[in-house]
């Protein structure tokens, strides 16, 4: 064993190894839903069952209900606009039988 000599030139690439297994999906999974009425809310204290559905490709929004299922974590936002005739209205938004926004208009 001598001393170690200068380093040579590179050699040729080597073959190719073997297929890794499938990652998970760069996809972000999104939840989105939009709904409006067809004709009035009569019943209080009640979820509003929204039957005009817009858009609901996911089927988060369960049209018998009135209810948004969150089946993927993270962080919502939700909209609503509220129009009233000769009436005073109060609507609260729910997450698990627990009001977290109340909305009233006269």
């Amino acid at each position: 064993t001598g001393v170690t000599g200068i380093e040579g030139p590179r050699g040729f690439p080597g073959i190719p190894g073997r297929k890794g297994e499938p990652g998970e999906s760069a996809y972000v999974y999104r939840s989105a839903f939009s709904v409006g009425l067809e004709s009035r809310v009569t019943v209080p204290n009640v979820p509003i069952r929204f039957t005009k559905i817009f858009y609901n490709q996911q089927n988060h929004y369960d049209v018998t209900t009135g209810k948004f299922h969150c089946n993927i974590p993270g962080l919502y936002y939700f909209s609503y606009h509220i129009t009233v005739y000769l009436k005073d209205v109060k609507v609260s938004l729910y997450k698990r039988d627990k009001a977290m926004l109340f909305t009233y208009d006269q």
